[in-house]
């Protein structure tokens, strides 16, 4: 189960969605664009793509300020891009994303700080505005705090829009109004193109978006207003403070869903989970664990206390204790002590052990095989059902160069071993406690001593005894 909601497969055909990103951010006092900033750990503009996304509308243009300021790369894998060369009003921005938008019938517009828009929403608002037959559609929500949003106005039965009020025009009865411009739209485009390119723009020099609802109101075309129920997806993000809260509600939301569908959290407000990681059913999280970035873990597991997973895929039936994995593949029925760390580019298969304090780095760790405490596994190739005795390591730079060790199957490595790479220990081969191995070692043979020497069938060679003689 994702952990962010998860939306049946629909289809916007005829529809393209406009995201305007091209927005300053200054509130946010950063060098970072605003919709750059992450919430869950995804940035604001792909959480708005994925729901888009998940919506159906497959045909998607963002609005970016520059062609190098990031919105533009962040956005192209997954949308076209359009720049609005000069910040003349959202009206404007909608103008700059004409040609991208191609041939549609039907535009959707939505701002890019809003991380909480949820697929249903969007879908919902496009259905509604095909069943009224509108000219323009938008999303508004009541909020105890309207401070900062266009207020809805209503004629004086309450049921039809006049318009959109910005903060700024608002007067004192105006201001007092609840029912806010949530800052999504849709409308027929032919119909909008036409509107908005003959709109007067204001004092400031800028085209308001929100003047074509005043345009519509006023040339007697049908605008429809559809209250969200969720006043939290509305929730905009112009400050670091709005940030955080944003993350939050996002938090909440996915431990909420990981929950309803067969996660157990212990503690669950000390567990932090990213929008797009996937737990399966029967899984456990403890408390302080983080789950983070792009993240799979399997079924019946039992991951923490205080686990950190980055961009992980882990199988099934897996224990991890409190450590930090990072950029690698666990498969089924692994387990990993406390305070080990595996980082990235490793491949640990199925029913390994690792202890405490044992470190995995750019290596591959055969089926079954155990790897012990104090221990440090780095740009190596271990076999299958090999045992690793603690303190073991392999020496893999040096100075210049990292070079890979080789460890063959069903091999016994001592305690307190090392291993100076490049180096292969063959299969079935034993090295004894405190063994400086740095020449290859033959399949079956067994080392001992600093530098390792193949320790002789029926005793051990001259050498060694006099060199192990009082």
């Amino acid at each position: 189960m994702r952990a962010n909601e998860s939306t049946p497969d629909r289809s916007a055909d005829g529809w393209t969605a406009i995201v305007l990103a091209a927005g300053r951010g200054t509130r946010m006092r950063s060098r970072t664009p605003k919709v750059l900033h992450p919430v869950a750990g995804r940035p604001m503009l792909h959480l708005v793509l994925d729901a888009l996304a998940a919506a159906g509308f497959d045909r998607r243009v963002v609005v970016a300020a520059n062609a190098d300021n990031g919105v533009a790369g962040a956005a192209s894998p997954h949308a076209t891009v359009a720049v609005q060369d000069a910040p003349l009003g959202t009206g404007h921005a909608v103008l700059a994303a004409r040609d991208a938008a191609g041939d549609a019938e039907r535009v959707l517009i939505v701002n890019g700080d809003l991380p909480l828009l949820k697929a249903d929403t969007l879908a919902a608002l496009a259905e509604a505005h095909c069943a009224e037959r509108a000219a323009l559609s938008f999303l508004t929500v009541e909020v105890d705090d309207p401070t900062g949003y266009g207020r809805v106005v209503r004629d004086a039965g309450g049921e039809r829009v006049a318009g959109i009020v910005e903060e700024s025009d608002t007067d004192e009865q105006t201001r007092a109004i609840g029912e806010v411009n949530a800052g999504v739209y849709t409308a027929e485009a032919a119909w909008l193109w036409g509107t908005l390119a003959a709109l007067p723009p204001a004092p400031n020099g800028e085209v308001y978006l929100t003047d074509a609802v005043r345009s519509a109101v006023d040339s007697g075309c049908r605008v429809h207003a559809q209250r969200l129920g969720d006043e939290t997806e509305a929730q905009q993000v112009n400050t670091r403070a709005e940030l955080a809260a944003a993350d939050t509600a996002m938090r909440d939301r996915i431990r909420a869903s990981l929950m309803a569908n067969g996660v157990t959290l212990v503690g669950p407000e000390t567990i932090y989970v990213d929008a797009g990681v996937e737990v399966g059913e029967d899984t456990t999280l403890l408390p302080g664990t983080h789950l983070m970035g792009d993240t799979v873990v399997g079924r019946e597991c039992e991951i923490g206390p205080n686990a950190v997973l980055r961009d992980m895929r882990v199988g099934d039936r897996c224990t991890i204790g409190g450590s930090t994995l990072e950029g690698s593949t666990v498969a089924d029925g692994v387990d990993i002590g406390a305070y080990c760390r595996v980082r990235p580019g490793s491949v640990i298969e199925a029913d390994v052990h690792l202890g405490t304090y044992a470190e995995v780095k750019a290596s591959r760790i055969g089926a079954r095989t155990q790897i012990g405490h104090f221990s440090y596994t780095g740009d190596a190739d271990v076999g299958e059902d090999v045992n690793i005795g603690a303190g073991a390591i392999t020496a893999n730079y040096d100075g210049t160069s990292k070079h890979r060790t080789e460890i063959g199957d069903g091999a016994f490595i001592g305690s307190d071993t090392m291993m100076i790479a490049p180096v292969r220990v063959g299969a079935g081969a034993r090295t004894a406690a405190g063994a400086v191995v740095t020449h290859d070692v033959p399949d079956g043979a067994q080392v001992i001593g600093a530098p390792a020497r193949i320790r002789e069938a029926e005793g051990e060679s001259n050498e060694l005894r006099q060199r192990e003689e009082p």
